[in-house]
């Protein structure tokens, strides 16, 4: 589904092909705890039963942060990104490097055919807040795809955010800056549906030298623990454990409660395949 004409109208079309330089410095900006992450994501690999050398597939993967520092660490890593720019990135860190990663534009949406060839994989992971974009409908769609494409006992780990954190530090106005971008953010959570609607206008430059690049606006689907695992159990896989993390540069897993803006939801493709 790589550039089906109807995506090519949704918000992510025109951020991460249309305008990608706009959001490439905030994913240079993640670097920071790509390390920590990649650590927490082997920890959990190990803990759930993922072979040393296991195959990783790496969804909406963006510059390789953490594709690249699992491959370091013998995973077979195959990654897919939207954004052909992104995808370049990585490849050219992964050449850099000498490692072998298989990176590959493409739609999530479109995943189950895009990585047909590539599978099955002992490990999936949707990490940066990733899942989300096209509603509750396309990540059951997006789950049940993955789960497809996994091995029998392979696990999936999915990092976003903690709904029930943003309820009580709601904020309908902030700021974001990374290098010399500038995103005015302006927020509303939809309580009936968990979606946030957002408006971002990207500036580039410094002090008063502000040019508007990009407006955008964006709804972004959000989850409860309890909402994330009702949804990756209807789509075929088994339920784990649900875990916390600050959003800082060296993140540390425990037990998710009120207090932590980031959900580490991990299942097990366990039994039969999911029916699409």
């Amino acid at each position: 589904m790589t550039g089906h004409a109807a995506g090519q109208d949704h918000w992510t079309h025109r951020l991460f092909v249309e305008r990608p330089e706009l959001f490439l410095p905030f994913l240079e900006h993640a670097e920071e705890r790509a390390q920590a992450e990649a650590g927490i994501l082997a920890d959990l690999f190990g803990r759930f039963g993922v072979p040393e050398g296991g195959k990783v597939l790496d969804v909406a993967c963006g510059t390789g942060r953490l594709a690249i520092p699992l491959a370091r660490r013998g995973y077979r890593v195959t990654g897919t990104d939207l954004s052909p720019l992104f995808i370049d990135k990585a490849r050219e860190r992964s050449a850099d490097e000498g490692l072998n990663v298989g990176l590959i534009v493409g739609d999530m949406r479109g995943v189950g055919s895009l990585m047909a060839k590539h599978g099955p994989f002992d490990a999936v992971i949707i990490m940066f807040t990733s899942n989300g974009y096209y509603g509750r409908d396309g990540d059951l769609e997006l789950f049940r795809q993955l789960r497809r494409l996994s091995s029998s006992g392979a696990i999936m780990v999915v990092l976003t955010m903690n709904r029930d954190w943003m309820v009580a530090n709601f904020e309908p106005e902030g700021v974001d800056a990374a290098g010399a971008i500038r995103i005015l953010q302006r927020h509303r959570l939809d309580l009936e549906t968990s979606t946030l609607r957002n408006d971002w206008e990207f500036y580039e430059g410094d002090g008063d030298d502000l040019r508007l690049q990009l407006r955008l606006q964006l709804d972004h689907r959000v989850y409860s623990l309890h909402d994330l695992k009702a949804l990756v159990e209807e789509a075929g896989w088994e339920y784990l454990v649900g875990l916390g993390s600050d959003r800082g540069a060296e993140p540390c897993l425990r037990e998710l409660t009120l207090d932590l803006m980031e959900m580490w939801v991990v299942a097990r493709a366990a039994g039969q395949h999911a029916e699409g």
